[in-house]
C-alpha cells in the first residue's frame, strides 16, 4: 500500500516471509516502512535521489537493516533489538546533506550503515 497524497510518500512493505531489497538510482520515498516477521531491509541509497529528511522504519522478529548512504549524509539510528548490534561507519556529514533516520524494532537483527 502506498500513500501518495502529496510529494511526501510513505511506502509500506508487508510480508510474512522475506524483506525488502532496493538498489540503484531513482527516487526514494520520504518514508519507508518494512513490516515482516522474518526478513530484513537491504537498501542502497548511495546513488538514489533522496529527500532532505528520509526515514526507514523496520519492524520484525528476525531481520535487521543494512543501509548504504551518501558520504555527506547524517544518519540517526534509534529503536531496539534484543539480539543485534548497531554500527554506523564514520563519515563527514555535511549540514546541507540529507538526514536519514533509521528506526529498527525487533528481537534478532541489528543495523549496519556504510557510506559510499
Amino acid at each position: 500500500m502506498t500513500n501518495t497524497t502529496s510529494s511526501q510518500r510513505t511506502d509500506w512493505h508487508i510480508a510474512l516471509l522475506g524483506g525488502l531489497k532496493r538498489r540503484g538510482a531513482g527516487r526514494v520515498p520520504a518514508d519507508t516502512v518494512v513490516l515482516t516477521p522474518l526478513g530484513g531491509a537491504d537498501l542502497d541509497f548511495s546513488d538514489a535521489e533522496i529527500a532532505p529528511v528520509t526515514s526507514v522504519t523496520k519492524i520484525s522478529i528476525a531481520g535487521g537493516v543494512r543501509l548504504r548512504v551518501p558520504a555527506d549524509s547524517t544518519v540517526e539510528v534509534e529503536g531496539f533489538s534484543l539480539f543485534g548490534g548497531r554500527r554506523v561507519d564514520p563519515g563527514t556529514p555535511d549540514s546541507s546533506g540529507p538526514v536519514i533516520r533509521v528506526r529498527n524494532y525487533g528481537v534478532f537483527g541489528g543495523v549496519r550503515v556504510t557510506r559510499g
